[in-house]
């Protein structure tokens, strides 16, 4: 069954500071399984609020499993919901093999989201995924691909794939892949967000909260969070400096 998700990550009690003007920036994510198993979109507002922000981390997304950027631009929801809103940034995901496959399609349904996103005065950032577990070599290609639209466009890239890499060969132990060698497990979202994070805030994830919460497994439930790892002090600097490196310098 394919399942179609659009959930609002409001801002907490939490985050909200007496005396000071909070600025909030919102973002919508488009895309599939990568992006909604463990919730990478309300996972990286939680590491905003964690840092104690004075600016509000506000997302939403519209998630279908398996789809292609072609197929969100074809259901047409995405674009309504881009065009009803002000957003300021808009992530755009697309199927975790497509980038090698078919790139042309892929430079073709993200290059009408992107007119269609700067149309609304918003900035389009790229998901630059991993390769699946055991197919490291693929790495360059789907860097290489997203780094081409990216220039093209003259958007931003979130190079998550880039910090899943690095990480690995730091940390050989920390498993950033859940069973099926494809999906993320809890840290390879912790790894994804941080990079969100550091991209849409542009402020170091260095010192970000290690405790891992999020919804259980396969599709965001809303209000449901579960603790579901929490790093070591050494494992959470490994990540947080590697991002820090790598989204500055990407």
């Amino acid at each position: 069954m394919i399942a179609l998700f659009q959930l609002i990550k409001k801002p907490t009690e939490a985050n909200t500071f007496q005396g000071t003007e909070q600025q909030t920036i919102r973002v919508l994510f488009i895309g599939n399984s990568y992006t909604y198993v463990n919730d990478l979109p309300w996972l990286t507002q939680h590491l905003a609020e964690s840092a104690k922000e004075t600016r509000m981390l506000e997302t939403e997304m519209v998630v279908v499993a398996g789809a292609t950027l072609k197929n969100h631009w074809k259901r047409g929801k995405a674009l309504r919901l881009l065009r009803a809103k002000r957003w300021d940034y808009v992530v755009l995901q697309e199927q975790s093999t497509l980038p090698i496959t078919n790139p042309k399609e892929m430079y073709k349904y993200a290059s009408l989201f992107d007119a269609e996103i700067k149309r609304v005065n918003s900035q389009t950032v790229f998901y630059l995924t991993w390769a699946k577990q055991n197919q490291p070599e693929t790495q360059q290609i789907l860097t290489d691909s997203y780094m081409t639209i990216t220039k093209e466009l003259k958007a931003k890239v979130a190079p998550v794939g880039i910090a899943w890499q690095k990480v690995q060969e730091a940390n050989p132990k920390l498993n950033l892949y859940s069973p099926d060698q494809s999906h993320p497990s809890p840290i390879g979202s912790y790894v994804a967000a941080c990079v969100f994070y550091t991209t849409f805030l542009q402020n170091s994830p260095v010192g970000l909260s290690r405790r891992i919460y999020s919804s259980q497994f396969n599709t965001p439930q809303e209000g449901n969070r579960l603790e579901l790892e929490s790093l070591s002090e050494t494992d959470a600097e490994i990540i947080q400096n590697l991002v820090e490196c790598i989204v500055r310098n990407t």
